[in-house]
């Protein structure tokens, strides 16, 4: 039963860090959101740092399963594409980090480990993704080229969401994850080699809005 309420805690925990940041939840919200007492809450996380630095492990052990390598040399689109949509599930289960990365580290130093980890480890499986694809001439990539677009495709899917929140035009997650996956797949179509592009090009068609 303790166990039970303490994945509970977790789950909402992360639910109303990602509808209204951590910042603005409170331990008795999280107390209130799945109707326990704050002492009960007390019992399982001291403080709300206890309940965030929780949620940075399991961040880390979901963030290890989405940035697999590639498991060949070569890699077709489709493989790409699933990759993309793994990483979309999770930095859409994750939003509250991507929203307020700088604060979050500010404050919850686990957190800027974390997420520092899996900037770095994001934009390395990228360039590998992207020598894949040039190996299995779905690409034309020069070797030189591929860290700056691996970089720049790390960006966007840590910083687009942020960008769009600025200029307000972003209404929820699943939007959020549409214009990441949009923006992805069009910088990719510059490099498209041959018929590539027409197939980049039906791929952006799957995240239309």
């Amino acid at each position: 039963m303790a166990r039970d309420t303490r994945t509970r805690i977790l789950v909402n925990s992360l639910l109303l860090f990602n509808e209204q940041g951590v910042s603005k939840t409170t331990t008795n919200d999280i107390a209130d959101e799945i109707d326990i007492s704050p002492g009960n809450l007390h019992y399982h996380f001291r403080k709300k740092s206890d309940i965030v630095d929780a949620l940075m492990a399991e961040f880390q052990a979901d963030a290890r399963k989405v940035l697999q390598t590639p498991d060949g040399e070569q890699v077709s689109i489709d493989e790409f594409w699933v990759f993309l949509h793994l990483l979309l599930e999770f930095t859409a289960a994750y939003r509250f980090m991507m929203r307020d990365m700088e604060g979050l580290a500010a404050d919850y130093p686990k957190a800027g480990k974390a997420l520092t980890h899996f900037a770095k480890g994001l934009m390395s499986v990228f360039e590998l993704y992207l020598i894949g694809l040039s190996r299995s001439h779905v690409l034309t990539m020069r070797l030189e080229d591929v860290r700056l677009v691996g970089r720049n495709l790390a960006v966007i899917a840590l910083f687009s969401e942020r960008f769009d929140m600025l200029v307000d035009c972003v209404r929820d997650a699943d939007e959020a994850a549409l214009r990441v996956a949009q923006s992805i797949l069009s910088a990719l179509k510059p490099f498209a080699a041959g018929g590539a592009a027409k197939q980049l090009e039906e791929l952006a068609t799957h995240y239309d809005e």
